[in-house]
């Protein structure tokens, strides 16, 4: 009898090892694989002192930062950054309606300039997507 329990404590040893052992050998929540986010800017508009960010972001890897910055028409001078921490937008995989408004009062940004927007996902996978700064888009023409 006292070789049956040594036994069966063996073999649920065994089995516990076995499981721990199998579990261990890939992390599907870290897939380096996912590609890059995508990023489809819609609007870098100039509006009473701010611009006006709107794009759509899918990042497979979930985003884990989003960075702005505001540079002149060649991409030389850094006129604004800004890091957007807003949690609505950190730790998704898809932004449809990304939204934000920038202070750019006394910082030279003008009409031309250039703002990029970053986005990086939690496997470190960046892309940044461009657009030149316009003056704000007026609505009472789409109503004519």
């Amino acid at each position: 009898m006292k070789n049956f329990k040594y036994m069966s404590l063996m073999m649920a040893f065994a089995c516990v090892l076995s499981l721990g052992f199998s579990s261990c050998g890939s992390d599907d929540d870290d897939d380096n694989s996912a590609p890059a986010p995508t990023i489809v800017m819609d609007e870098a508009n100039i509006e009473d002192g701010e611009i006006c960010v709107k794009a759509d972001v899918n990042a497979p890897g979930r985003t884990a930062a989003i960075k702005i910055t505001v540079t002149d028409a060649q991409g030389n001078n850094v006129k604004v950054t800004k890091n957007v921490t807003d949690a609505k937008y950190i730790g998704v995989l898809n932004i449809d309606g990304f939204h934000v408004h920038v202070d750019i009062d006394n910082k030279g940004v003008v009409v031309g300039d250039l703002l990029k927007l970053t986005v990086t996902d939690a496997n470190g996978k960046s892309t940044t997507a461009q657009k030149g700064i316009t003056e704000e888009e007026d609505d009472d023409e789409d109503e004519e």
